[in-house]
């Protein structure tokens, strides 16, 4: 029987097992709908229809958004939804398969199809309708077998379908391994090798260590106790989550037998119950991680989410357990910010096992904290190298701090809000996201991510760091106190929250607070981060001489414990606050760092010194856009070429809110050229926020001194456009702050000699 004109079939696109059905825009994978938005369903159109052909990310923007300016970021995002959707891994793009400096190819054969001559109109619990198109023999064999088809999974749907035992909103609590076999090397290694196979579940949410020690110490324990099935118990219900995790391993003959049972807290009825046997002790993480795939479906994750990357810790981690020993360990000590203790834990791990991917990252992220950036961007890039050995929910953790490491932190971003999506039950994605905005002085979108990430996680200290992070750079000061109230009286604490409260009392000129902190800090091993913020405070009030010792303390003690990059900051910081009063001799001496040698004319080191930097940063968005440009602004300052300078600061304004410098060298370059008003303008913008002074650079905040010498600025800006009044009263403002200054700073005379002719 002939087909009618309106019957005519439909031409569909197949490729491999999938079907592209470009009227419905519906991809179809053996029948199955796959979900895709619809601009990832327009890019896969167009790039099947380019029959293997190249096409530019440019051709593919304006096909996709033909009336709309969009960011590529777009286009990268929609192509990685693509990928997760035909079910490529990171490692095989067998279908799309991008082109460098190009754009995106599709590599697969495809073929014009027919649409099916049978469709399923309509079906529900009774009955089901079939629509038959007689384009071929033996359609009613057809009907049979569909009609048959659809009976069935509407019966497994009807009958079949059970309801999980937890859902996407509980939180499960891992108690310690009972270790019954005398191997002490067990002991909180194979939690944490339990915790990182479950980590790798978007639906499971495992309570953080940081809550559980919140817990501990409630229940009045220490925060280091052994969390025995009782105790996982108790602080399941006290936490309000749903159910523990008990694990225990023992010795059966030869073999090691791994028992794991997830009970409710409510009222203690077994959920699941894993136990699998291990033929010696090498293969025990391989059991564990078998047990906890297990142990993931019958506690109702889908068998499709389960199937997602999931790797053994032999692959994800590490094969040796003495590797994984020291790796737990360095991430207890982490929680507990003891920072220098766990860079040595991750060491010894690293030196065990070097392809221990997760190690490296974590070892990266100590670094970090303590501040030594050059170990940690070395560690991030070691991370990354081995970054096909992890489990996708370490992979979002590594593939960011990568990007962070190269200083690419739009595409940081991009990656973060990525792992965002698929891990949305996880605080430490919005935490670092938080970290990012405030680097490029978004303070609001900071403070909008720190938020989120006590939302998530509210019994946790870093994500409070970057609220107060974002109060204190944008003046919120009251907000910034009451968060610290309510801070110390949960007990929150560590190094980092205490740098926080340090730079708040400094802000306000809170003498008691400032005391209460630096003794905090005293004997300490991160009271380097103490004495550099003395010594930035000594510079606000022109104390060079106590500064230079202050922070030549910090150098030292950062040395001592092996964090040579931190008490290079130091030395740096120390010699640029004298490039900036006045005094070469310090940057000239030690020949470093580029812009205090730029400020004092020497050219040819400063460009030198910014040529090696560019190699290691060729696309850092904040080296090439701001800290380049205020180098070489410098120098054209120099060479009496102001017009020059305002010129190369222009990249830098998106980001002068957290790199003061820009709007001070902007201003130095408008008094040049005898532009007052601007000029002003200029170092008001630091004096008026007085805060980001001291809250925009977080590791090791040292911009307090533009402040004072922005009130020179806005007095010479004043006298310029001829407001004598308030060129003498910025004077005096400028004075007052400096009424203790060393009398011999060489900027301190000349401004002295200023107000003399203006008076």
């Amino acid at each position: 029987m002939a087909m009618s004109e309106g019957q005519k079939a439909k031409q569909l696109y197949e490729f491999g097992p999938f079907r592209l059905d470009p009227e419905k825009e519906l991809l179809l994978r053996d029948s199955d709908a796959i979900p895709l938005a619809p601009k990832a369903f327009q890019v896969l159109l167009v790039l099947v229809r380019s029959k293997k052909e190249v096409v530019t990310k440019d051709e593919l923007l304006k096909a996709v958004w033909p009336d709309t300016f969009v960011e590529e970021t777009n286009l990268s995002r929609n192509v990685f939804l693509l990928r997760k959707a035909l079910g490529e891994t990171p490692q095989d793009h067998q279908y799309i398969v991008t082109v460098p400096g190009r754009g995106y190819r599709f590599a697969e054969e495809v073929q014009f199809v027919a649409e099916e001559e049978l469709n399923v109109v309509a079906a529900s619990h009774s009955t089901v309708q079939v629509e038959v198109k007689e384009t071929r023999p033996w359609g009613w064999i057809t009907v049979g077998a569909v009609a048959l088809s659809v009976v069935a999974v509407i019966s497994f749907r009807q009958f079949g379908h059970r309801p999980p035992v937890l859902t996407e909103k509980d939180t499960v609590v891992l108690a310690d391994f009972g270790n019954s076999t005398g191997d002490p090397v067990f002991d909180g290694t194979l939690r944490q090798g339990l915790a990182i196979q479950l980590e790798q579940s978007p639906f499971l949410k495992i309570m953080d260590d940081d809550q559980m020690r919140h817990a501990l110490r409630l229940m009045s324990l220490s925060a280091a106790a052994r969390v025995t099935n009782s105790v996982a118990h108790e602080i399941c219900v006290r936490q309000g989550a749903a159910a523990t995790i008990d694990g225990a391993i023992a010795i059966l003959g030869k073999n090691y037998v791994i028992t794991l049972e997830a009970i409710r807290c409510q009222d203690g009825a077994t959920l699941a119950r894993e136990q699998i046997q291990a033929e010696d002790k090498d293969h025990v993480l391989n059991a564990v991680a078998t047990a906890a795939t297990d142990m993931r479906g019958k506690l109702g994750e889908s068998h499709d989410s389960i199937q997602r990357p999931n790797r053994p810790p032999e692959q994800a981690t590490t094969p040796s357990l003495e590797a994984l020993q020291n790796y737990t360990a360095g991430h207890a000590e982490m929680e507990k910010s003891q920072t220098l203790a766990a860079i040595a834990s991750f060491e010894r791990a690293i030196a065990i096992d070097p392809s221990f991917a997760i190690a490296y990252y974590h070892l990266g992220v100590a670094y970090d904290n303590a501040g030594d950036v050059a170990s940690s961007r070395k560690y991030a890039k070691e991370a990354f190298r081995l970054v096909d050995r992890v489990s996708d929910y370490e992979r979002a953790q590594i593939v960011p701090f990568y990007y962070r490491a190269t200083g690419e932190l739009y595409k940081q971003i991009d990656a973060l809000q990525l792992s965002i999506r698929s891990y949305p039950r996880r605080w430490e994605f919005p935490n670092i996201l938080g970290v990012v905005y405030v680097d490029l002085g978004q303070y609001e979108e900071g403070l909008k991510e720190g938020l989120e990430g006590t939302r998530v996680q509210p019994n946790i200290e870093p994500p409070y760091r970057r609220q107060l992070d974002a109060y204190i750079c944008l003046d919120r000061l009251p907000e910034a106190r009451q968060l610290a109230e309510k801070l110390r009286a949960q007990g929150l604490d560590g190094v980092r929250i205490h740098q926080r409260f340090l730079e708040m009392a400094y802000v306000e000129q809170d003498q008691a607070a400032i005391s209460r902190e630096i003794q905090w800090f005293a004997g300490k091993p991160e009271e380097f981060l103490s004495f550099g913020l003395q010594a930035a405070n000594r510079n606000v009030h022109g104390q060079r001489r106590e500064s230079h010792k202050l922070y030549q303390r910090a150098a030292e003690t950062a040395l001592r414990l092996g964090l040579r990059d931190a008490a290079s900051d130091f030395d740096e910081a120390d010699a640029r606050a004298d490039a900036l009063s006045g005094n070469c001799q310090t940057a000239r001496r030690m020949g470093r760092p580029a812009l205090a040698l730029a400020i004092c004319g020497d050219a040819a080191p400063a460009e030198q010194l910014s040529e090696e930097t560019s190699k290691l940063f060729p696309n850092g968005t904040i080296w090439t856009a701001v800290q380049l440009p205020e180098i070489r602004a410098a120098i054209a300052l120099n060479r009496n070429q102001p017009d020059r300078s305002v010129e190369l600061l222009a990249s830098a304004s998106p980001y002068e809110r957290s790199y003061l410098e820009a709007s001070y060298l902007r201003g130095l370059a408008y008094l040049r050229l005898k532009k007052g008003a601007e000029a002003t303008a200029e170092f008001q913008k630091i004096v008026d926020h007085k805060g980001a002074n001291w809250g925009a650079t977080w590791v090791h905040p040292n911009w307090g001194q533009y402040y004072s010498l922005s009130y020179l600025g806005m007095a010479r800006g004043f006298a310029l456009a001829g407001d004598t009044a308030k060129a003498k009263k910025a004077f005096q403002d400028l004075f007052e702050l400096w009424k203790d200054a060393d009398a011999d700073i060489p900027i301190l005379k000349q401004a002295k000699a200023d107000y003399a002719k203006l008076n």
